[in-house]
């Protein structure tokens, strides 16, 4: 190769390290494909969509290394650590956190640089973050002249890379040095007009973030609600004729607010109260809402109960189907439809539907109850006594089953 002016040692010869490397060559392959996978799995199983490439320094490429570097430290402390080298390139800045995060938990980093603290503020280069890690020793141990039993991994964002791509070609492989004043000056402005547009991307994404999180709150918020007024079953409602006279049908003026909470609120309150007019109105009013499909269900159901309490029951099967098309999983809803059914006369269907509910959840009794229901009203009593008995085993003291089953019992024995 070269003699170091500074240093008495020869380099390697040439010929000779060429064979080696080729020799050396696929091992060296092998070990970057299996930190590949490691890294793509991690990636996977944290959900982040990243790009990873990898590559062993084409021998010429080290060859030159090797030649510059003697000449700046001599060959004494000469190491190459670049030998192998694995870039992973992320969309936003907070998956370079993770990554980083998820290299220093799974390999034994040596040395870790931030490109970007090497900059000062008017000056221009890529931003960056090389890792190095410890890998294998190559089977049979040997390795290059200078090298070492590491990798270097690089972690950029996307524009990261288009700029480090970029300034790759315009400066660091031109044989022409750094232009005018005036060009660098366009390129740093251009530089931090890309880390600019990284913060900001990272900025919506974290507005989106801060979005679906209120969302995700939003409907907890109103499911726990609901089920906080669990008393409401349309099956346990009072008749037509113990409900109160409904003067008030005043629907409260939430349009400052626009907060479904409230709303909601305000019709579950109504409804536990048995004001089914107003209940009903509240429910239409969040029903104009832009909602989510599981609470579109929830809200279906419930206006569907309060017009059953009024008896609508047609009405009441449009809402409790609706609740069904925005969750096929409500359970509530099929066992609110099959109880309309009943009083529709409609066996089959209500048959059906508690099935399904149950097929939903068959630890709750209110499935097994109405199907028992429904089973004495077509007179199938042996099916009846059957669900009355799976109704107990969920609600030991639940007394209308234990009521019913007595009375089956006497019919059939």
């Amino acid at each position: 190769m070269t003699t170091n002016k500074n240093d008495p040692m020869l380099l390697p010869d040439r010929p000779v390290v060429e064979k080696l490397y080729a020799r050396l060559r696929p091992g060296y392959e092998l070990i970057l494909l299996d930190i590949y996978q490691q890294l793509r799995a991690l990636a996977e199983k944290e959900g982040l969509s990243v790009t990873i490439k990898y590559r062993l320094k084409r021998f010429d490429n080290y060859c030159e290394k090797l030649v510059r570097l003697s000449k700046l430290q001599g060959t004494d402390l000469l190491q190459i650590t670049d030998l192998m080298g694995i870039r992973v390139v992320c969309p936003f800045l907070e998956d370079l956190e993770t990554v980083e995060q998820l290299i220093a938990q799974n390999f034994e980093i040596l040395e870790l640089e931030r490109k970007a603290e090497q900059h000062s503020f008017h000056e221009f280069g890529y931003d960056s973050v090389h890792l190095l890690i410890r890998t294998k020793p190559l089977d049979p141990p040997t390795k290059l002249p200078h090298s070492a039993d590491v990798c270097e991994i690089q972690l950029r964002t996307i524009l990261q890379e288009a700029w480090a791509e970029v300034e790759h070609e315009l400066v660091y492989k031109s044989d022409i040095n750094m232009p005018n004043h005036s060009i660098r000056r366009k390129l740093a402005s251009l530089n931090a007009s890309l880390g600019l547009s990284d913060l900001i991307f990272q900025e919506i994404r974290d507005y989106q973030k801060e979005i679906r999180q209120r969302g995700l709150k939003c409907r907890q918020d109103v499911e726990s609600m609901s089920y906080d007024y669990g008393a409401i079953q349309i099956s346990q409602l009072p008749t037509l004729d113990e409900i109160a006279q409904e003067e008030d049908t005043f629907i409260p003026n939430y349009q400052d607010s626009k907060k479904l909470e409230k709303l909601m609120f305000a019709a579950l309150e109504a409804h536990s109260n048995n004001q089914f007019q107003k209940a009903i109105n509240i429910y239409g009013a969040i029903l104009r809402l832009k909602l989510d499909p599981a609470i579109r269900s929830l809200v279906y159901n419930h206006r569907g109960m309060a017009l059953f309490a009024l008896a609508g029951y047609q009405k009441g099967v449009e809402d409790f189907s609706k609740a069904i098309e925005y969750n096929d999983e409500n359970s509530r809803a099929w066992n609110n439809r099959g109880l309309a059914y009943r009083v529709l006369e409609k066996f089959d269907l209500s048959l059906k539907d508690y099935d399904r509910a149950i097929e939903l959840n068959p630890q709750q009794y209110e499935g097994y109850w109405g199907r028992a229901q429904t089973c004495f009203e077509m007179k199938l009593f042996s099916r009846a006594l059957s669900d009355c008995h799976k109704t107990i085993e969920r609600k030991i003291d639940f007394t209308p089953a234990l009521e019913l089953g007595k009375n089956l019992r006497r019919q059939l024995f």
